[in-house]
């Protein structure tokens, strides 16, 4: 059929309405076969900010949650470092005891083991978890624990409080796990206990077989055994709240996801109704054109 002025118009109206339904038709059917309502932003502009606001937090949940998990693994590896110091400090206890009951235990071994245990215990404290001083407050490229400094000297009784063996700062260390909550779980080689336990050793060390420092070294290791348990049940309480924030945090991912999904991908059951809407409307309009775009006014004169 020639369109005429009159009918120009009306025809071309009849092909654009047919080709909007035929894009409204692909990109239905685009959505169904990729699951999402756009294959860009600019298809949800009403909700982009939103969105790139829901995924931006989702990412940053994800990094709180990765450096939770590191902390959490250091915090474990402190605890069970802590451990160590422990039963070494135990061990020295029970020479000691053994020493001023009047036992059998040689002066030589008693101060060996003292030795052993001051030596061992600046290593736990100088202990390195991914190339980082774990015992060194923030100061993390430093061992903390040096017991040639010059101003840790020999101790005699009564004995001094000297931590100058510490080469660390006094930051503590914490762990960042959402905007608004973070968790200190940093141990210093200053802390009292670690001080009580190294002088202890440098008593027995430095006096051989000497009741007045043995005595006063068995009542610093006990000190020590009592602070040393309080550090460890601190740091197990961090670790419980590290790991409740990191499922706290997981939770929220979950929900901010259903989100994102809500905004980014298609209800696949409407989308099927609504493309086979589209589809019905395509054939009837399809029909209609191709009725109308047959009419021939010769015959009708015939």
């Amino acid at each position: 059929m020639v369109n005429r002025v009159a009918t120009y118009p009306y025809t071309t109206s009849m092909i654009a309405d047919n080709m909007r339904l035929q894009v409204k038709y692909a990109d239905i059917n685009t959505q169904i076969s990729s699951g999402l309502k756009s294959q860009n932003y600019k298809g949800i502009s009403r909700d982009t900010q939103y969105l790139l606001s829901v995924e931006s937090a989702v990412d940053r949940l994800d990094a709180y949650n990765t450096n939770g998990n590191i902390v959490l693994a250091t915090v474990n590896t402190i605890y069970e470092a802590l451990g160590q110091v422990e039963n070494m400090a135990n061990s020295v206890l029970a020479a000691i005891t053994a020493a001023l009951g009047g036992g059998q235990v040689p002066t030589a071994v008693t101060t060996a083991q003292a030795q052993n245990a001051l030596n061992e215990t600046a290593s736990v404290l100088n202990l390195q978890i991914a190339s980082r001083y774990v015992f060194a407050g923030s100061d993390i490229d430093t061992p903390p624990v040096d017991l040639t400094d010059p101003a840790w000297v020999p101790q005699t009784s009564p004995s001094v409080v000297n931590s100058n063996y510490y080469q660390g700062n006094s930051s503590v260390l914490s762990v960042q796990l959402s905007e608004s909550y973070s968790v200190s779980y940093g141990v210093k080689a200053d802390s009292s206990a670690f001080e009580e336990l190294l002088r202890a050793y440098n008593l027995v060390v430095n006096n051989p077989g000497s009741t007045a420092e043995l005595s006063e070294a068995s009542g610093l290791i006990q000190q020590a055994i009592d602070n040393l348990a309080t550090i460890r049940s601190n740091l197990s309480i961090n670790s419980r709240s590290i790991e409740d924030q990191i499922n706290q945090n997981e939770q929220d991912k979950v929900y901010l996801k259903e989100l994102v999904s809500t905004i980014k991908e298609v209800d696949l059951p409407s989308a099927s109704v609504q493309l086979t809407e589209v589809q019905t409307q395509m054939e009837a309009s399809y029909t209609a054109s191709v009725r109308i775009l047959n009419l021939n006014l010769h015959d009708y004169l015939r």
